[in-house]
C-alpha cells in the first residue's frame, strides 16, 4: 500500500500496467449501458408473466435473507439463484442443505471458467425438522428432482454471465426427465454497486408421465436485483420477482467467521396482507460452514433450515479463507512465490531467476546471541550492540513513534515494510510522478479509482497530462494519495484473504484479472516479485528500511 519513487524510464510501461485501476474505462461504459438496456428490455418481457406452478427454492443461506440472494450469489449454492454468481468463486465449495436435501458443487478452473453441479430433493414434506422416516438425509427417490450442470464465466473485471442445464422429475414412478435451462447475469457497479439479474425455466417446464400426461409445470420465472456495499463488512440487497410480484429486502453482516442475516419479502398487489420474514445465521471455522435460517411464512410448515459447507482446494493450496498475513503464501499464477511463515523473522533474501519465473527463497531467523557469564554480556559486546547501526535504530524508534507513514500503516492494518516497497516500486518516493497511462502520485492512482477512494480530481481532456496542484488534483497530495492507495491495497489483502502475492497483482493489474490457478501476464508477474523482493529486503535491513522511511515521511510532512 505504498508508493515510490522511480526514474521517468521506469513510467513507461505498457499500457496495460494502468487499465487495472480503472473501475469503468470509457470505452467499455457504452457495453454497461447496452448490458442495461437489454436487462430492462428483458425484465419487460418477462413482467407480464404470471406464473401458476413455480420452482421450489432451496438455501438455508439464502433463504435467511428472504431469497434477496440474486446478486450477492458467491457460493456454490448460489447456481439455484444465479448461475452467473459460481464466477466469483476463487476455491471449490461444497454445501448441502440438510434440510431440504440439495447439495451444491462448485469449482474455479482457470481459462475454463468456473463448473458446477447440483442435486436436489425437494419434496415439501421431506424437511430435516419433520418426523420423516428417511431424514435427515433426503429423500431422493420420492421428492421431486432436479439435476443441474453449472457453467460460469467473469467477461472483464465487472460483468460474471453463467448458466444451468437441468433435468427434472417428479415423485412419481412413471414420471419422466425433462430438461430444463436456466440465465444469470451479474453486473459489478462502481464504486460499490452490484447488479444481478435471472432468467429460470426459459420457456416453461413441463414434465408428463410415460403416458404423456401432464403431471408438473413450472413456468418461466423472472428476477433482478441489487446489492449495496456501504462498507466492507455489511451489504444490502434487495430483489424484485416480478413472478410473483414481490419485493425482498435483506442485509448480510459478517466478522471473524460470524455472519448475521435478516430479510423480508413484501407482496406488491397485497394477495399477502403480513409481509414474510427470516433471519440467519453463519459460521466459518477454517473453511468449514455451518448455515442456519428461520422462516416466519405463514404457508409453509417448515420453520428451521440448517446447511453445512466446505470450501477447499483441489490443487492442495489452503482454502479456507483464513491464509493470513504471517502464513505462507503461495502464488501459482505463473510465478511461485514462497513467502515466509513469521514476517519478524527474516535474512538477506536469495533471488533465483529463470527463464519464465522467480523464486523468493523461504527466509530463515536470523540468530540471536548467545549469553555469557550466567545470563551477562560482556562490556565490549554491549558496546558492539550500540554501534553505530543500533543507535540509529533506536533513534528511527524514537522518530517512528510520529511517523505518518506508521500511522497510515496501522489505521489500515499494512505492513510498513510493504507500503515501503510497493511506494518504491510505484513512483520512488516521487509524489508529483505521472505514468504513461496517466496515474499519478506517490502509488499511482488513476483518475477513476482516485475518485471512487475519495480523492478530488477534475476531469481532464487528456488524463497524461494532470496538473499537479495538489489543491486542484489530490493525487498530488503526498498523504492523500498514500493514504487512499493504501486503502485501496487494504482493500485487495481483504479480498484475497491477506495473500500478499495476489493482492499485489490485483493492485497492477486489477481484481477482474486475478484469479486462483489463473496465470498473470509477465508484466504483473515481475510487478509482484519486484514489490516483494523489496519487501524482504526492508524485513531483512532495519537501516535500509529506516532510511526509506525517514524519506517517505519527510514527503509527507
Amino acid at each position: 500500500m505504498a508508493v515510490q519513487h522511480m526514474p521517468a524510464c521506469v513510467f513507461k510501461s505498457n499500457k496495460k500496467k494502468r487499465s487495472r485501476l480503472l473501475p469503468v474505462t470509457y470505452r467499455h461504459r457504452n457495453r454497461w449501458l447496452q448490458l442495461c438496456v437489454g436487462s430492462a428490455v428483458l425484465w419487460l418481457l418477462c413482467i407480464s408473466i404470471a406464473s401458476a406452478s413455480l420452482r421450489p427454492v432451496v438455501g438455508a443461506r439464502a433463504l435467511g435473507m428472504s431469497g434477496a440472494f440474486i446478486s450477492s450469489a458467491d457460493d456454490s449454492a448460489g447456481a439455484l439463484w444465479n448461475p452467473a454468481g459460481l464466477a466469483s468463486l476463487r476455491y471449490g465449495s461444497l454445501i448441502y442443505d440438510l434440510s431440504q436435501g440439495a447439495v451444491s458443487f462448485g469449482y474455479p478452473i482457470h481459462y475454463v471458467g468456473t463448473l458446477g453441479f447440483s442435486a436436489l430433493d425437494l419434496n415439501g414434506e421431506d424437511r430435516f425438522f419433520h418426523d420423516h422416516p428417511n431424514n435427515p438425509v433426503g429423500t431422493f427417490e420420492r421428492g421431486y428432482n432436479q439435476f443441474l450442470l453449472s457453467y460460469a464465466r467473469s467477461i472483464g473485471s465487472r460483468l460474471q454471465l453463467g448458466g444451468n442445464l437441468g433435468y427434472n422429475r417428479v415423485p412419481n414412478p412413471d414420471s419422466q426427465w425433462t430438461p430444463s435451462y436456466d440465465l444469470g447475469a451479474i453486473v459489478k457497479l462502481p464504486p460499490h454497486l452490484i447488479l444481478g439479474a435471472r432468467l429460470i425455466d426459459i420457456s416453461g417446464v413441463t414434465i408428463p408421465d410415460r403416458e404423456g400426461r401432464l403431471l408438473k409445470q413450472f413456468d418461466q420465472t423472472f428476477a433482478v436485483g441489487l446489492a449495496w456495499t456501504p462498507v466492507q463488512l455489511l451489504q444490502f440487497n434487495s430483489v424484485l420477482d416480478t413472478s410473483l410480484w414481490q419485493l425482498r429486502v435483506g442485509a448480510e453482516a459478517g466478522a471473524h467467521g460470524l455472519a448475521l442475516r435478516l430479510g423480508t419479502a413484501v407482496d406488491l398487489i397485497g394477495r399477502r396482507p403480513e409481509p414474510d420474514w427470516s433471519v440467519g445465521l453463519s459460521v466459518d471455522i477454517s473453511g468449514k460452514h455451518l448455515h442456519y435460517a428461520y422462516l416466519r411464512q405463514p404457508d409453509v410448515a417448515y420453520k428451521h433450515l440448517l446447511a453445512v459447507g466446505l470450501t477447499f482446494d483441489l490443487s492442495g493450496q489452503t482454502a479456507s479463507g483464513s491464509v493470513t498475513k504471517k502464513e505462507t503464501l503461495t502464488q501459482r499464477n505463473g510465478t511461485l512465490i514462497e513467502t515466509m511463515a513469521t514476517l519478524t523473522e527474516t535474512r538477506e533474501p536469495s533471488v533465483k531467476r529463470g527463464t519464465a519465473s522467480m523464486r523468493i527463497e523461504t527466509p530463515v531467523a536470523q540468530k540471536k546471541p548467545v549469553p555469557v557469564k550466567g545470563g551477562e554480556q560482556t562490556k565490549a559486546e554491549k558496546s558492539s550492540e550500540r554501534g553505530a547501526s543500533g543507535n540509529r535504530q533506536v533513534i528511527s524508534d524514537a522518530k517512528d513513534a510520529k511517523s505518518p507513514t506508521k500511522r497510515i500503516a496501522e489505521q489500515y492494518d499494512v505492513e510498513v515494510e510493504l507500503i515501503l516497497a510497493l511506494v518504491k516500486r510505484e513512483s520512488t518516493f516521487n509524489p508529483k510522478a505521472v505514468s504513461r497511462n496517466g496515474a499519478a502520485g506517490l502509488l499511482q492512482l488513476m483518475p477513476p479509482t482516485a475518485r471512487d477512494l475519495g480523492l478530488k480530481v477534475p476531469s481532464y481532456a487528456n488524463v497524461r497530462k494532470p496538473r499537479p496542484d495538489p489543491s486542484i488534483d489530490e493525487r498530488f497530495h503526498p498523504t492523500k494519495n498514500l493514504s487512499a492507495g493504501v486503502k485501496y491495497l487494504h482493500e485487495m489483502l481483504e479480498r484475497y484473504h491477506g495473500d500478499y502475492s495476489l493482492a499485489l497483482a490485483a493492485y497492477n493489474v486489477g481484481p477482474g484479472n486475478v484469479r486462483q490457478n489463473r496465470k498473470l501476464s509477465r508484466s504483473a508477474e515481475r510487478h509482484v516479485s519486484k514489490v516483494l523482493e523489496g519487501y524482504y529486503q526492508y524485513k531483512a535491513n532495519a537501516d535500509l528500511k529506516n532510511r526509506d522511511l525517514r524519506k517517505l515521511d519527510a514527503v509527507l510532512r
